[in-house]
C-alpha cells in the first residue's frame, strides 16, 4: 500500500450529512452502508466531511451532494461549484480540486476498489483521460462502522470491481531490459509498477535481463498453468524474443495462449502502439499499464519465417529491406538517442540509398489461405495464384499490424488478427521521391499518396535477392537476419494483453 494508506488519520468532521431529499438502495452508496461515516482522506492524512459514494449505471458518483438518482456528470456538477481540496494519491502524496457536489468516475476509467480492513480505507484506483492521455486520480476513503459494516463494504467493493470488468486474479511475469531504447526502461517500469502494486488482483514476478536472448529463454520455460501473461518492458526486439521462446516449445499451441503485454521502453514500440491505437488509447506508459491491468486480450497474427541454413523463426511484426532496414539497423550505434536516431540516420540514407535488387512472390489476400504446411525455402512454391514483381526496391516494408513504430502508421486500417500482411513498396525511387516518402511516414498514411508508392495485401510471400553480393540488411521485427532468400507463411495466432472490448476474454490461471 502507498504511504498515505499507512499514515494515521484524524477526523475533522465525523458527523454524517443530513440529507433526506432522496433514498438509495442499501448496497449502492457507502454513505448509507456506513451510516454516514465515509470521508475522503485529504492531503496530510486528515479525513474530510462525509461523502456519498454511489454506484450508478455508468460509474461511481462521489460527492457531498447527489442530484436526482446521483447520475450527474462532471460538467453538471464540477464546473459550477466552489473547490474543496480532496486527496488523490498516485504513489506519492498529492492533491487535486474536486467540487462540492458530485463527480462521476466512469467504470471504464476505474480499475476497481481495494479495501484495507485494518486501516478501514478504500482506495478507488482511477485513471481517467486528461488532455488525451491516462492520468492517476485515485481517491482514498475512510469508512467507519463495526465488522458487519466492513463486511458490507467488502461486498460493495466486489460489486464495483465486477462492474469495472476487471475479473479474477492474474499472474504476470515482467521482463525488463534496462539497456533498451535510451536506457529509460527501469524508470518506465517503476511508473507502471506503482499502478500494479495498488491492485490486489495482480501478482507480478520481475526479471531484469542482462543479455540478448535471455527473454526468449525465460518465456520458453514458463508454465502456462501458472502464468497468465508476460509483460515486456523494452522494445520490439524483446517482444520478438518472447514470441519465439513461446513458439519454440513442444507445447507451442498452449504456450502461445500466454498473452504478451508491452510497456513501451524501446525505440520503435510497434506492438504497444498498435494495441493502444486499436483500443482507443493514447501512446504512453500509464496508458499501456492501464490496459494490462484491465486484462482484456486480443489475438495477434504470427508468421513462420524461413531462410536457407537457418532455423525457422516466428514474426509478429514484419520485414523491412532497402532504405528502411538501413535506417533501422544502420542506426544501432545511435540507440542512446531513442526514437530520434531514426530521423537522424534517415538523412544519411537519403544521400546514400541502397536499394534491394530482388524478386517478390506473394499470395494475394483475396485468394484465401495458402496451403499448409509451408514449403521448404529451398523448394519450389506450391501451385496457386501467386503474383510476382521485381525490384530494385528502394523501400520494402511488410507488416502484420497497422503501426510499425510509435509514429509510423504504415498500413492504416490493418487488423492484427485477420491473417493479412501488408507490403509497402517504393521501386527504383530517386532522392526526391524517397525524401517525400520518408517525410510522409508520420502523416497518418500520407506516404501512400506519394507518387510511386505501392501497397499490396497478401497472406504469404517469398523474397529472393537477385545478387549474391548484395549489400544492406534484412530487418525482421527490428532484428537483423541474413540477407538471403526469406519466406513468410501463416503460423497461427498469439495473444496480446490490451483491448477496448469489455466483453473480451480474460483467461486466468487462478480460475483453473
Amino acid at each position: 500500500m502507498y504511504e498515505l494508506l499507512q499514515a494515521p488519520c484524524t477526523r475533522e468532521d465525523a458527523a454524517p450529512l443530513k440529507d433526506t431529499s432522496y433514498s438509495v438502495p442499501a448496497m449502492d452508496d457507502l454513505w448509507q452502508i456506513t451510516g454516514g461515516l465515509c470521508g475522503v482522506v485529504e492531503a496530510g492524512g486528515t479525513i474530510g466531511p462525509s461523502v456519498h459514494t454511489k454506484l450508478v449505471p455508468r460509474g461511481l458518483v462521489v460527492g457531498a451532494e447527489l442530484e436526482g438518482d446521483g447520475a450527474t456528470t462532471p460538467s453538471q456538477s464540477l464546473n459550477e461549484r466552489q473547490p474543496r481540496r480532496w486527496c488523490c494519491c498516485a504513489g506519492r502524496e498529492s492533491a487535486r480540486n474536486l467540487r462540492v457536489g458530485s463527480e462521476l468516475l466512469r467504470f471504464e476509467d476505474l480499475l476497481g476498489a481495494v479495501l484495507d480492513t485494518a486501516a478501514r480505507l478504500v482506495r478507488l484506483v482511477h485513471c481517467p483521460v486528461s488532455s488525451g492521455a491516462r492520468v492517476r486520480r485515485d481517491i482514498v476513503l475512510h469508512v467507519g462502522g463495526d465488522e458487519k459494516v466492513l463486511a458490507a463494504v467488502n461486498e460493495w467493493t466486489s460489486r464495483l470491481n465486477e462492474k469495472c470488468k476487471v475479473k479474477g486474479q492474474r499472474n504476470y511475469h515482467a521482463l525488463i531490459n534496462p539497456a533498451s531504447g535510451s536506457g529509460q526502461a527501469a524508470s518506465r517500469w517503476q511508473q507502471a509498477r506503482e499502478l500494479f502494486d495498488s491492485l490486489t488482483h495482480l501478482n507480478i514476478t520481475e526479471s531484469f535481463t542482462t543479455r540478448a536472448g535471455e527473454a526468449g529463454e525465460i518465456a520458453s520455460q514458463l508454465d502456462p498453468r501458472q502464468c497468465d501473461g508476460i509483460i515486456v518492458v523494452s522494445g520490439d526486439g524483446m517482444v520478438h524474443e518472447v514470441f519465439n521462446g513461446l513458439a519454440s516449445r513442444s507445447d507451442r499451441s498452449e504456450a502461445l495462449r500466454i498473452a504478451v503485454g508491452h510497456i513501451p521502453a524501446g525505440s520503435g514500440n510497434a506492438l504497444a502502439k498498435s494495441i493502444l491505437h486499436s483500443s482507443g488509447e493514447a501512446f504512453g506508459v500509464l496508458d499501456a499499464a492501464f490496459l494490462i491491468a484491465k486484462g482484456h486480450q486480443q489475438d495477434l497474427d504470427l508468421m513462420t519465417v524461413s531462410q536457407p541454413s537457418q532455423p525457422d523463426r516466428t514474426s509478429f511484426l514484419g520485414l523491412s529491406a532497402g532504405v528502411i532496414a538501413d535506417v533501422d539497423l544502420g542506426s544501432e550505434w545511435l540507440r542512446f538517442l531513442g526514437g530520434f536516431r531514426f530521423t537522424l540516420y534517415a538523412g544519411v540514407c537519403i544521400v546514400y540509398p541502397r536499394p534491394l535488387l530482388a524478386e517478390l512472390h506473394y499470395w494475394p489476400s483475396h485468394a484465401g489461405q495458402p496451403p499448409m504446411p509451408p514449403p521448404s525455402i529451398d523448394s519450389e512454391l506450391p501451385t496457386g495464384p501467386w503474383a510476382s514483381i521485381s525490384g530494385p526496391f528502394t523501400v520494402f516494408w511488410s507488416s502484420n499490424m497497422e503501426w510499425t513504430s510509435y509514429n509510423t502508421q504504415l498500413a492504416p486500417g490493418q487488423s492484427m488478427e485477420d491473417g493479412v500482411c501488408s507490403i509497402v513498396l517504393l521501386r527504383n525511387a530517386g532522392r526526391v521521391a524517397l525524401t517525400r516518402f520518408l517525410l510522409a511516414l508520420e502523416s497518418d498514411g500520407g506516404h501512400l499518396d506519394v507518387e510511386g508508392t505501392e501497397k499490396l495485401e497478401c497472406r504469404a510471400f517469398r523474397l529472393r535477392p537477385l545478387s549474391t553480393d548484395a549489400r544492406g540488411y534484412f530487418s525482421l521485427d527490428g532484428e537483423e537476419v541474413p540477407l538471403q532468400p526469406i519466406q513468410f507463411w501463416p503460423a497461427g495466432q498469439g495473444r496480446v494483453i490490451g483491448s477496448s472490448s469489455p466483453d473480451g476474454p480474460i483467461d486466468s490461471v487462478m480460475a483453473v
